[in-house]
């Protein structure tokens, strides 16, 4: 006897011989969807602000004396949208080669109206003789600029579908560049001025490097990076100090080959130095030849948010 089966049994049957090898196949398809790309491209918007300070403190003397002296001061500036970008090439499935690159740069005005000021009443500690004097009023007019790559290689040392953790060692190249026009409209005493300023560093240092990359879903990734150099290790600047940098990531796959993400940048570039001076005190002091010695120390902060796109090759 033949067994008759009919049209829809015989469909039912067939979905379910095909549900495992569904199950199979969008299981390969969602694991390659969050293997990491040859190449990866990320392309943002950086909007920075950007912090100066800079500090003294120093010792002077006459030879019979000493005071102590210190002095602080800082400037910030507002963000505005800057280019950064990020690429990243896969040399093994645990090696890489990874470039970053920002660009900071901001105009600034200060202005001074001038006034009277009495040296007597400007230490309390120090009596000074003398008449009032007017100060006269300033203007400023300044611009800094800051562009920094790096080019890093990265070891996996931890290496698993949906965590990653990179140590690696890179290059580092800064252009640290400040401009600025000060005029001054005189008094009775002084006549007015007009002074410029053009200073700039440029060099390269060795830096060391590490990532941290989590993928809770196939689609999401979050990422955080840093990197740290000291300036002696280099020819970046003469001063003594280091450069720090971190950065977070959240980025969203669209499709296999394109990402949107959004994070939040930081770094600072701390220098020191040492000075030594001296100067002589007015006559009527009775203070003869003062020496001065101390430690100046310069903090530039850049920090802010950013978001982009990502190309996957």
């Amino acid at each position: 006897m033949k067994s008759h089966r009919s049209p829809s049994t015989s469909r039912v049957v067939s979905l379910l011989a095909c549900l495992p090898l569904s199950c199979i196949a969008l299981g390969a398809a969602a694991q390659d969807f969050a293997d990491e790309a040859r190449f990866e491209l990320r392309l943002s918007a950086f909007n920075p602000e950007a912090n100066i300070r800079f500090d003294g403190t120093g010792t002077a003397t006459d030879g019979t004396q000493s005071e102590d002296l210190a002095a602080s001061g800082e400037i910030d500036s507002d963000g505005r949208w800057r280019p950064r970008g990020e690429l990243a090439f896969r040399l093994s499935p645990r090696q890489s080669l990874r470039a970053n690159y920002y660009d900071y740069r901001r105009e600034q005005s200060w202005n001074f109206d001038g006034d009277w000021v009495d040296p007597g009443t400007i230490f309390d500690e120090v009596e000074i003789p003398g008449d009032p004097v007017e100060v006269p009023a300033i203007d400023i007019d300044g611009r800094l600029s800051f562009e920094l790559a790096s080019l890093n290689y990265e070891f996996a040392v931890v290496d698993t579908p949906r965590f990653q953790w990179g140590l690696g060692a890179g290059v580092t190249h800064a252009t640290l560049e400040a401009r600025g026009t000060g005029r001054s409209t005189g008094t009775g005493e002084l006549e007015p001025q007009w002074e410029t300023l053009d200073w700039k560093r440029d060099g390269t240092s060795p830096n060391l490097h590490t990532r941290i990359g989590w993928s809770p879903t196939p689609r999401l990734r979050i990422e955080a990076q840093a990197q740290y150099l000291d300036t002696r290790w280099g020819n970046f600047i003469d001063e003594r100090g280091h450069f720090e940098r971190g950065g977070l990531l959240v980025e969203y796959l669209v499709t296999e080959r394109l990402g949107i993400h959004v994070g939040y940048d930081w770094f600072r570039l701390k220098l020191s130095d040492d000075y030594r001076g001296s100067f002589e005190a007015p006559p009527e002091s009775g203070v003869g030849t003062v020496d001065v010695a101390g430690r100046l120390t310069g903090q530039f902060k850049v920090h802010g948010p950013m978001a982009g796109v990502t190309f996957r090759f």
